[in-house]
């Protein structure tokens, strides 16, 4: 059957179809009803209809439920649709500073313009419901919208003006201070930076051939020209190594055997180079490559790897840098201001273990949980003290020429005990009822050096527990003579310190973060377009106004001058704008719970504005914890906490070598060539702030 011919309907048709509807609306079913009375809106126009047309489109969707997929919207960047930056070219530091002036400016006008459209809309929009009916109100309210786009809000030559003058005093805020001060920079670091490959260099000479239509021409001059070609490949060398070995008999009779050392290559027992595990470590821990995936690419006709093996190289490297690990915790005990966040991740032994709890109907259990020997750190200090009990007699009988105990290796203790005699693994619940039971990736940092961004401490730890147990554990070692503590995070309770015993140790200061309280809007924006569009326009001011400060440089003076002028401002606009939107929602909904949310931690939200050293969001940890979704996309879970663990190990090492600006992979191998127990008695001589200053350069 062949599709109707497509007929163009006039002015008056469009109008007679919208008669009929009308004429007839109130004997048609409710369903054909609802469906045909938006149409209405268009039909019954002149002129372009290609506004009032969408507007139906939209409201038809949202009564079928369906929303584009251009059209999802995520909490996303509020620095994501700024205006197209102008061209120009700036030939000297002068003119260059100019124009980064300029567009501070140009680009604070733009914002100001549209944030008194936005109150404009707003204010046309709330007077003409008044005049509705209550109980035409909500029905009209969408209608009332569509009607009134914020393009066509026209502003006055006396707004137009102040919002000039508004602009160019923000450029004279930006200028004040004496320039960028480096204890102010922004950490803008990420898990995978560029240049994380190791980089070598080659040099080919090519001469130039004569064709044979020249061979008898004559050469009058030679010119050489540079030009640069990339190579990359995956590529498994193989090292073979002869080792000498010498048949000694000493003065008494004794017969031994000396044979020449492979430490230079690689740790004993493996058949790889330290080269290769700072390889594995960087493949795995920052770009969470499944160690499955790396097995077979790595694997060739005479030696094949397995993700078992890898796993076990993997966990080597975690156990010869944990006492950085350590380090780091307690480095991190003393820093002035600490900020985290967590996230749930799986691992197939905790679950496979809750699992069958289940399906015993809660009884008891039969055996210990796997993590029994580090729930607590007294547990981890029995289990560690037993290792060495076991290690002590091994050695006594070693001694007594016990050939059993000879071939027999040392008994190691586990991360979890490493880690478990100083972290707590298992946190009890808030409500007293036994232990928590979710498992989450915690990320918390700060910096051993208060005004060295290149100190900043990224440490990443998986428990039974949240983001307030880990500072808790941590600060119990905290310096008493530092007694105000700032905390940076989600001001959800579990993120929260509630241990009486550090809270009556120690001064808390919280700290909010501005993109959580943002992100209800972002998401839920198509039930109140209007107020949300609004809002995230405020915010998106905030950002902006950061960002110029990154530009400028940051310093003390212009950080606080921009924070108590524009910044300050658009907070008591957000402030006003949550209160009206608490009328309009319950706190049952996603919205009236944002707007609650901005006003009751409206003092912790803008706590930023009075300290220079304080991050407008929370949103560098969030970023840190983006690899645990990277992993779960890709291998999905862990099959043990001890593999869990070497990856909390190994990914802080890293990330702390990332802030600190140094070579990951040179970092990693010098660190690993080193003396594990020289690492083990003065850990503060190998972290990446310390290998800078004392190794080579980055």
């Amino acid at each position: 059957m062949s599709p109707l011919p497509i007929t163009e309907l006039s002015t008056e048709q469009r109008h007679a179809v919208a008669r009929w509807i009308a004429e007839n609306l109130a004997s048609l079913p409710e369903p054909v009803r609802a469906f045909l009375d938006p149409h209405r809106k268009y039909l019954d126009s002149d002129g372009d209809l290609r506004r009032r047309f969408d507007a139906t489109i939209r409201e038809l969707r949202r009564a079928l439920g369906i929303t584009p997929s251009s059209e999802r919207r995520r909490s996303g960047s509020p620095l994501s649709s700024l205006p197209p930056e102008e061209a120009r070219t700036a030939q000297t530091e002068e003119e260059r500073l100019e124009e980064q002036l300029h567009s501070s400016v140009r680009l604070e006008g733009w914002h100001g313009e549209l944030k008194k459209r936005h109150r404009g809309r707003g204010k046309r929009i709330k007077k003409r419901l008044t005049k509705l009916k209550s109980a035409a109100k909500a029905r009209h309210e969408q209608e009332v919208t569509e009607d009134i786009p914020l393009e066509e809000i026209e502003l006055t030559p006396e707004e137009l003006a102040e919002v000039q003058a508004h602009a160019i005093e923000f450029g004279k805020h930006l200028l004040e201070g004496n320039g960028a001060d480096p204890a102010l920079q922004s950490v803008n670091e990420t898990l995978m930076p560029g240049g994380a490959v190791v980089c070598t260099e080659e040099r080919e000479s090519l001469a130039a051939e004569l064709p044979k239509e020249l061979a008898e021409a004559t050469v009058v001059k030679t010119l050489h020209e540079t030009r640069v070609r990339y190579d990359f490949t995956v590529s498994v060398s193989r090292i073979e190594l002869d080792v000498e070995k010498k048949v000694v008999v000493t003065p008494d009779g004794e017969r031994a055997v000396v044979a020449a050392s492979t430490a230079e290559f690689g740790p004993p027992h493996y058949s790889v180079t330290w080269s290769a595990l700072a390889t594995l470590a960087v493949m795995v821990g920052q770009f969470a490559v499944p160690l499955n995936r790396l097995a077979t690419m790595f694997s060739t006709s005479v030696k094949r790897f397995t993700a078992g093996g890898l796993g076990r190289m993997l966990h080597y490297v975690a156990q010869r840098l944990v006492p950085i690990y350590l380090e780091f915790a307690d480095q991190l005990s003393d820093a002035g201001i600490l900020a985290g966040d967590d996230t749930s991740c799986r691992v197939i032994e905790v679950t496979s273990h809750f699992a069958e709890l289940k399906a015993k109907g809660g009884a008891a259990q039969e055996r210990p949980p796997p993590w029994a020997d580090y729930r607590t750190p007294e547990a981890a200090e029995q289990s560690f003290k037993r290792c060495e009990e076991l290690k002590e007699a091994r050695k006594q009988r070693r001694a007594e020429g016990d050939r059993d105990a000879r071939r027999t290796p040392d008994e190691k203790p586990s991360l979890g005990v490493l880690i478990g005699r100083v972290l707590e693994f298992e946190s009890p619940r808030q409500d007293g009822k036994g232990p928590k039971q979710s498992l989450n990736t915690t990320v918390l940092s700060g910096r051993s050096v208060a005004d060295d961004p290149r100190s900043l401490i990224v440490l990443y730890r998986s428990h039974f527990g949240s983001c307030g147990n880990l500072l808790e554990s941590i600060l119990r070692s905290r310096n008493p003579s530092a007694r105000e503590v700032i905390l940076q995070a989600d001001l959800s309770t579990t993120n929260l310190v509630s241990d009486p015993e550090l809270l009556e140790r120690f001064t808390f200061k919280l700290s909010g973060c501005s993109a959580h309280a943002r992100r209800p809007f972002a998401l839920y924006e198509h039930e109140d377009p209007v107020n949300c569009s609004h809002m995230l326009h405020l915010f998106k001011g905030l950002a902006i106004y950061e960002q110029r400060l990154d530009v400028h440089g940051r310093n003390r003076d212009n950080v606080l001058a921009v924070r108590q002028a524009e910044s300050r401002e658009l907070w008591e606009d957000i402030r006003e704008l949550a209160t009206e939107m608490k009328d309009k929602w319950s706190k049952a909904t996603k919205l009236g719970a944002g707007a609650r949310y901005i006003l009751n931690h409206y003092d912790k939200l803008t706590a930023y504005l009075d300290d220079p050293r304080l991050e407008a969001t929370n949103n560098l940890r969030e970023r840190m914890l983006r690899t645990e979704k990277l992993i779960e996309g890709s291998s999905m879970f862990r099959r043990s906490l001890e593999g869990r663990f070497a990856l909390d190990v190994v990914r802080t090492v890293m990330q702390t070598a990332v802030a600190a600006g140094v070579p990951v992979h040179e970092y990693l191998e010098s660190v690993l060539r080193a003396d594990a127990e020289v690492i083990a008695a003065h850990p503060e001589r190998f972290t990446p702030r310390a290998w800078v200053a004392d190794g080579p350069e980055p």
